[in-house]
């Protein structure tokens, strides 16, 4: 886990220089870039890495931090318990609303309330779970809807997206309600897998079981990522099957990481810059007992460690071009930086916090 602490310290080293107090002292964040607040997700990864590394070297400075920043969360929560997305948004208009928010979200919350007790956690990923069993699709309801504007397909990764966060609130509250959504849920998203081609699932599927739009490492690493964290959850015969799902699909996505993005393997033509990709590497963390796996993020974690030395901060500018005034960028340099931060938190203490 050392090289884990190691980038996680030489990335707060940057966060530390974005941390601000507003006008009633408040901390928060600046994105730079954005112009503005941090988002939600981005100050809930933010936190948890401090959250992480307090634990870790016993600062209770960055402790501190970690739940100060989650006031901050839940100040500027949606009232629906969602969060709202502040990229590429049209200058006057309020921040869209998505499940990748919530569901990205949710794994920092758990692992800053077990860290610092801070209620505010606690009560934000309640919110988010309760704003997720509104979203239950109508047309399934092992289906959850990727947000208010999208529900005219089941996009899959969103579903475990939804999954994980209610597993997370479960194991905070014991609500009977949520564990009932992630095992439909659950067995949902299995039963889909290799329905249309062997070893995946499509990014989206039509009501009618037709696929939307087809393979994709990008989402197909999400799902295994997020789902992973469940399986304690899961009655035994899904559990067992999930964990023969899962390996299924680390090995199609390492042999398409063998291949390279084309159109059979990353349809979604946004998504093919894979070393740009976290989850691939939170995704193949999961299963440390195949050695190519465990390769793979070894070596990504020391490109990585090799870049962050070389530039900074500025190794996580976004290659994305930006060309419309009147937007909010698509993305940003600390955007980026931060889904890393969860990265490493995800991978040092979903595997040390029970």
């Amino acid at each position: 886990m050392e090289p884990i602490l190691s980038l996680a310290a030489t990335l707060k080293s940057y966060m530390d220089g974005l941390l601000r107090r507003d006008e009633s002292g408040n901390l928060y964040v600046l994105d730079d870039e954005l112009g503005d607040r941090a988002s939600c997700c981005t100050t809930a990864e933010t936190a948890c890495l401090y959250a992480m590394l307090g634990g870790a070297s016993g600062s209770e400075a960055d402790t501190e931090t970690a739940a100060a920043l989650i006031d901050d969360v839940l100040r500027r929560q949606l009232p629906s318990g969602a969060f709202g997305q502040p990229y590429y948004v049209k200058k006057g208009e309020q921040g869209t609303v998505d499940i990748a928010e919530i569901g990205a979200s949710a794994n920092s919350l758990y692992h800053v309330y077990k860290a610092t007790r801070n209620e505010s956690a606690k009560t934000s990923l309640i919110r988010s779970a309760d704003y997720l069993l509104t979203q239950v699709a109508e047309e399934n309801p092992c289906a959850i809807y990727k947000n208010p504007n999208a529900r005219m397909h089941d996009v899959l990764n969103g579903d475990i997206y939804a999954a994980h966060t209610l597993g997370r609130a479960y194991e905070l509250t014991g609500n009977p309600a949520y564990l009932s959504q992630i095992r439909r849920t659950v067995a949902h998203v299995a039963d889909r897998f290799g329905r249309h081609s062997p070893g995946w699932w499509p990014y989206t599927e039509l009501w009618d079981g037709s696929v939307g739009m087809g393979n994709s490492v990008a989402y197909q690493v999400t799902i295994v990522a997020f789902a992973h964290t469940l399986l304690p959850l899961l009655e035994e015969p899904l559990r067992e099957r999930w964990k023969r799902i899962e390996e299924e699909a680390v090995h199609t996505v390492l042999q398409a990481l063998r291949d390279g993005p084309n159109d059979d393997n990353e349809a979604p033509w946004w998504c093919r810059d894979w070393p740009n990709v976290p989850e691939i590497v939170l995704a193949l963390s999961r299963v440390p007992h195949i050695g190519e796996a465990q390769a793979y993020v070894a070596g990504r974690l020391r490109e990585i460690g090799d870049g962050m030395e070389r530039e900074g901060a500025a190794y996580f500018r976004p290659k994305v071009k930006h060309d419309d005034p009147e937007r909010s960028p698509v993305t940003t340099t600390f955007r980026k930086a931060a889904t890393f931060a969860a990265l490493l938190s995800a991978i040092y203490l979903d595997g040390t916090t029970s």
